[in-house]
């Protein structure tokens, strides 16, 4: 009855993206004979996939998320070349991720997805991911890029990133998990799922936090909770039904509670005390709530075609109540930007001395401390449809797989601001109730996205072509400045990529694609979208042993999009601004190599390097703070010249040590080049992180983890307002019992 000799057949298909078939089998689906027409979901196709994948891509599996007991996807991801972070929180909450030159401002041009389905609030409406999936509780972490990109819109740019979730599996599976550690850390995760013939299901549920290394004048906490509960259910058909079937439904609700902060230090400042809290962040804090609801559904015609649907609506709201700047001091007189008071310290050390706490208002209506409520809710819903044809075409395999999808999204804006005193370092309300909203307003997409990819093998040559189209309508509407806006986009997208395996030990890869990321709703005609074609080139060497990939790759924009946040000053959040032609080139660099050093143990070293060049084809001056005056053949701010990670380990078959060594050269914080000026980047550093694990039983298992053992602290960002710190030595400990 079944094809394949009656395999299991594990067929991904993202949202308008790749499918990837393969075959595989298990004891219980020997015995049974049953098919199952969805398990775990890789837009790679897996770890094994990648060696011959037409383009680039990176798989960090479940063992890798546990070997640093990862809750920092900051940390995980440096893993994989190409990937550039600006750190914030010292804990990843929100994490600034950038992938081949694509800004990392909150990861805004990637394509981030959750078992194939768009996860950041709002992808097309404002697509600042501040809200981002927790990385503890995910099986496996892909990055993608390359001509594969443009498969997983709409950011194509760049790349995509996917978290995967546990699939239901066939045996009853549980998990008891604690860890502690410095500044009062503390994680508990607990999972529990079960299966029978056709129904299964799983619980999975996350709490973790910290009081915070930073140190707040007054004493509070600078600490974070999140708590993250999930849910999935499965029904696949009979293994005799003449049609397999699955559904999943998945449900999901996350929150945070943390006491965080945009607003950092003078450089002064953190000479002597780099983990310092000013007084005047001592009402900022993060709230939000996060909740998913995604419905799965693969069949398996048995006629070489299969079909996916994924349907999802998801809902995040968020307020954060933070230190924004100085209330302006009555008519005429203009509010001062947090942002500029910490950049040029020595012009206004009179509010450097108010936001210590070092001085009172007493009443000075120009000595007001600005504290703003940024109030947001999102929202997205969709559906989209993936047909896949895996067969023989003039006698050529092919992979040919359609695709459909139907989404929408919007947000809410409401930001309200209070005006407080400060009265011997407490902040003290000021009275004044009536004061207007900063941002009241609302934006809303529709989007239509259309793909349609090939993949076909001819001896040796694997080829990937595929096409994508994107019809983009959004609307915007501001309240306070009676401002409607409507605007539409059209966009194709080709790429094509190649494989060729040279050898048993030697591929060669090569391809090219037009990247795209949309402008917003709230932009105007004179704002074009982003837009490049990218290139990438290079070879992939597998002798067993010993593994490297070296992958050139050339990105050619031709107009880069700069986007305003809340936290830049000059300009409205949301608002877009043109930078023109630019160029990013580069070379990543991974390699593995296994020692054997005897029957019980091994020695193995991985090393992940890039190297990126970045430069504007044109001189203008922009509105944009994180632009200013740019020359041809500025610098992209924030995109390092060199980065490096190694890691070597020894294992045993019950215990391992790792040692991690990571660097990252300077980062321009403006557009440069030639001589660096002081105050205008961040400096390079090193830091070192090491990890113990020990199986005692079958059942439990301990860790032993030490994060920057150096205790290395430097500016990593002067971002969002002021001289921020990378988080300092932190040692964990934690237990996990399985049943």
């Amino acid at each position: 009855m079944y094809k394949k000799n009656q395999l299991l057949k594990i067929c991904y298909a993202i949202s308008l993206g790749s499918s990837y078939c393969a075959y595989a089998q298990t004891d219980t689906q020997q015995e049974s004979g049953q098919i199952n027409a969805l398990e775990e979901v890789f837009i790679t196709g897996g770890q094994e996939r990648l060696r011959t994948l037409a383009g680039s891509g990176s798989f960090l599996d479940g063992e890798t998320i546990a070997q640093f007991d990862s809750t920092d996807i900051n940390d995980l991801i440096s893993q994989v070349p190409g990937v550039y972070i600006r750190f914030e929180d010292g804990y990843g909450l929100r994490p600034n991720i950038g992938i081949r030159g694509a800004t990392s401002d909150r990861s805004q041009k990637l394509t981030i997805m959750e078992d194939g389905i768009l996860i950041t609030p709002t992808p097309y409406s404002a697509p600042a991911a501040y809200y981002f999936p927790n990385v503890n509780r995910m099986e496996a972490v892909e990055v993608v890029k390359g001509p594969s990109a443009i498969k997983h819109g709409p950011h194509t740019i760049g790349g995509a990133v996917n978290l995967v979730t546990r699939p239901v599996k066939d045996e009853r599976q549980g998990e008891f998990g604690i860890t502690y550690g410095s500044d009062n850390f503390q994680k508990y995760r607990a999972f529990y799922g079960d299966s029978g013939e056709q129904w299964g299901y799983w619980v999975d549920a996350l709490h973790y936090g910290a009081d915070g290394f930073k140190e707040l004048d007054n004493g509070a906490d600078t600490g974070f909770e999140r708590n993250d509960f999930n849910a999935k259910i499965r029904w696949r058909s009979k293994p005799d039904a003449e049609i397999q079937q699955q559904l999943v439904v998945k449900i999901g609700y996350a929150d945070e509670d943390s006491d965080e902060t945009y607003l950092g230090l003078t450089d002064s400042d953190f000479a002597l005390t780099p983990n310092r809290r000013y007084a005047a962040s001592q009402l900022d804090g993060f709230d939000s709530d996060h909740e998913q609801l995604h419905v799965l559904h693969s069949v398996d015609f048995n006629n070489d075609w299969s079909l996916f649907t994924r349907a999802y609506v998801q809902r995040f709201s968020r307020a954060w109540n933070r230190f924004d700047g100085f209330v302006s001091s009555g008519p005429g007189q203009a509010p001062i930007a947090a942002i500029d008071v910490l950049s040029r310290a020595d012009a206004f050390p009179g509010l450097i001395s108010l936001l210590r706490g070092d001085i009172s208002s007493n009443g000075n209506r120009s000595l007001v401390v600005d504290v703003t409520n940024n109030d947001r809710d999102y929202g997205s819903r969709g559906i989209s449809f993936n047909a896949q044809y895996d067969g023989d075409i003039a006698g050529i395999d092919h992979i040919l797989e359609f695709g459909v999808r139907f989404h929408h999204d919007y947000i809410e804006r409401n930001h309200t601001f209070r005006g407080y005193f400060v009265e011997d370092g407490v902040l003290v309300f000021d009275g004044v109730e009536d004061r207007q909203p900063k941002d009241l307003n609302e934006a809303r997409t529709d989007a239509l996205a259309l793909f349609i990819n090939d993949e076909f093998s001819i001896a040796d040559l694997k080829v990937n072509i595929g096409v994508r189209y994107e019809n983009i309508e959004g609307e915007f509407d501001d309240s306070l400045n009676n401002v409607q806006r409507e605007r539409s986009q059209d966009v194709v997208t080709p790429g094509i990529g190649v494989h060729y395996q040279l050898s048993d030990n030697l591929g060669l890869l090569a391809g090219i694609y037009k990247g795209f990321s949309p402008a917003g709703p709230s932009s105007d005609d004179s704002v074009d979208p982003e837009e490049a074609v990218n290139y990438e080139y290079g070879l992939r060497y597998d002798n067993g042993t010993f593994t490297a990939d070296v992958i050139g790759f050339f990105s050619d924009y031709s107009n880069l999009i700069g986007r305003c946040r809340a936290s830049d000053s000059g300009c409205n959040d949301g608002d877009e601004f043109n930078g023109g032609e630019v160029e990013v080139s580069g070379v990543e660099v991974t390699s593995h190599y296994a020692i054997s050093l005897g029957q019980t143990l091994s020695l193995p070293i991985d090393l992940t390097y890039t190297y990126t060049e970045s430069a504007f084809q044109s001189s203008f001056q922009s509105s944009f703070s994180q632009w200013g005056v740019v020359n041809k053949g500025d610098r992209l701010p924030y995109l390092p010249e060199n980065q490096l990670r190694l890691q070597v380990g020894i294992e045993s078959a019950n215990w391992s040590v790792t040692a991690v060594a990571k660097y990252i050269d300077e980062l321009l914080e403006v557009p440069g080049q030639g001589a660096l000026v002081e105050g205008q980047f961040t400096p390079s550093y090193t830091t070192y992180d090491l990890a113990a694990d020990w199986q005692l039983t079958e059942r439990f298992n301990v860790q032993l983890i030490a994060e920057n053992i150096g205790d290395k602290q430097v500016i990593v960002a002067r971002r969002p307002f002021g001289a921020r710190p990378n988080q300092p030595r932190i040692v964990k400990a934690g237990v996990t019992y399985k049943f």
